[in-house]
């Protein structure tokens, strides 16, 4: 496959009068042809030796366009498999010092609304309240020893209360302890294996799962959806026609579509899933953050269902502690997944973790998050136009659909230009069919309301303008 470059200054240094340096060229024709399909996802690069003798620069020039790739989160390296492409599928990691040779903005000058994080500080002030008193905790001298994999007891009964919703009483004896929700994620996938069948979903996902895919090499399928989830037709024909491993939900607040699946919807997922015994796969990370929930999945299907929590997206990434409540009998398996993977959840974090579920710090930490989150949402309200817009006072992000001639990838690249980072449909798609093109705006992401009422204003004006061409080959 022939990538065209600008053949100036093959060392790979920054070219003069204004031109880009070599790997980004490389990196850049290379992602066109990630976001236009002819590298899918699952796909590997040509191995990098190959390619720079194919273009005549050298290995290192290639090495440093892949990375920068790895970087945008576009591919994944592997020793064993080489590079991967994930298509999007994982989040970018920002890089300093390369960004001064692109065409975007300094990284020290982007306001990046591509993660979902906490929107206050108030972990940092417990969690400085909580290291002054843990040590005279009876449990603190088990921190340094190795734990069960699924966790300890105590850990499992505080995953239990943090999972408990109307209608739902987990066991502890069903928890397990993971080191976030991508790990209990990964652990029910694992569960999975031997098991043939696509994965299906919304068309648009969570791109951890995207990323997960090459990984367990599965398939997934996008199943038509609306502002209530899932439709049952589609599904249903879907389970008639091909053999499914597990159909994948996120019922409160769908990433990135802010969609909440209504009753009805999860009622007819379930009689679908029990007259195909499909297992469902709810990953309910922000159902939390929700003041008046539904029944989970869990409670309506629990022989089915794998109902995966963290608490990383409400209290604190860092934390890196999650809760898989299994299937009756599916503990086992799992843990032997987090053991293989962690060989346990990080003892000090399940520990505050757990003190902050049994004395409410935890829903002290959630209520702040609630109050800012409802005055971030009703910034974006204000500046961003109703008629594009999904949103929902509890949740950490929007969805912002773009109006033709706007493609999302183009919106948010011309968005990037002017100093405001988004999460194009792009990342979220599950494979190449016509989806609806938007952008996720992370409010929580920006570091004050201030900045994040700047970031809306681009974006409302970046919304009103034409796109244009930010760079091109000839």
């Amino acid at each position: 496959m022939k990538i065209a470059i600008d053949h100036t200054n093959r060392e790979g240094n920054l070219q003069t009068k204004g031109r880009q340096a070599t790997y980004l060229e490389v990196s850049r024709n290379l992602e066109e042809k990630v976001r236009n399909g002819l590298y899918p996802p699952g796909s590997r690069l040509p191995p990098q030796r190959d390619l720079a003798l194919e273009l005549g620069i050298n290995v290192s020039t290639v090495s440093r366009a892949y990375k920068e790739l790895q970087a945008r989160g576009l591919i994944v390296a592997s020793k064993r498999r080489g590079s991967i492409v994930t298509g999007g599928a994982m989040p970018p990691v920002h890089s300093r010092s390369d960004n001064a040779a692109s065409a975007t903005p300094d990284a020290s000058a982007v306001i990046d609304l591509t993660v979902n994080r906490p929107a206050t500080g108030e972990f940092l002030t417990q969690l400085a309240r909580t290291m002054a008193t843990i040590a005279h905790d009876p449990r603190y001298p088990e921190t340094q020893e190795y734990q069960p994999p699924q966790g300890p007891g105590w850990a499992r009964a505080a995953g239990a209360q943090w999972i408990a919703a109307p209608g739902f009483t987990p066991t502890p004896d069903n928890v397990v302890v993971t080191s976030g929700a991508q790990h209990g994620l990964y652990a029910v996938l694992s569960s999975l294996m031997g098991q043939e069948g696509v994965i299906l979903s919304d068309p648009l996902t969570y791109y951890g799962l995207k990323a997960l895919a090459p990984v367990f090499q599965f398939e997934l399928v996008g199943v038509p959806s609306d502002d209530e989830g899932l439709l049952p037709e589609p599904l249903e024909d879907a389970c008639k026609r091909m053999r499914v491993k597990a159909i994948f939900v996120v019922p409160n607040l769908q990433n990135p579509t802010v969609v909440t699946m209504s009753l009805a919807r999860r009622a007819a997922l379930v009689d679908i899933a029990h007259r195909h015994r499909i297992a469902i796969i709810e990953d309910d990370v922000y159902g939390p953050l929700v003041r008046s929930r539904l029944p989970t999945i869990a409670s309506l299907c629990p022989e089915l269902t794998f109902h995966i929590a963290s608490t990383s997206k409400i209290l604190a990434p860092g934390l890196r502690i999650g809760y898989l409540h299994t299937p009756p009998d599916g503990a086992a398996l799992a843990a032997e997944a987090v053991r293989t993977t962690a060989w346990m959840p990080a003892p000090l974090s399940t520990l505050i973790v757990t003190r902050w579920i049994e004395d409410g710090t935890a829903q002290t930490i959630l209520d702040a998050q609630r109050t800012e989150l409802e005055a971030r949402q009703a910034l974006a309200r204000e500046l961003l136009p109703a008629e594009h817009l999904n949103s929902d006072p509890a949740c950490m992000f929007v969805w912002l659909r773009v109006p033709p001639p706007w493609r999302s990838d183009d919106f948010a690249a011309n968005a990037l230009a002017r100093g405001v980072s988004t999460m194009p449909a792009s990342a979220f798609a599950v494979d190449r069919s016509t989806v609806e093109h938007g952008v996720r705006i992370n409010l929580a992401c920006a570091a004050s309301r201030e900045q994040l009422k700047r970031a809306l204003q681009i974006l409302a004006y970046t919304l009103r303008d034409r796109p244009r061409a930010l760079f091109g080959t000839i």
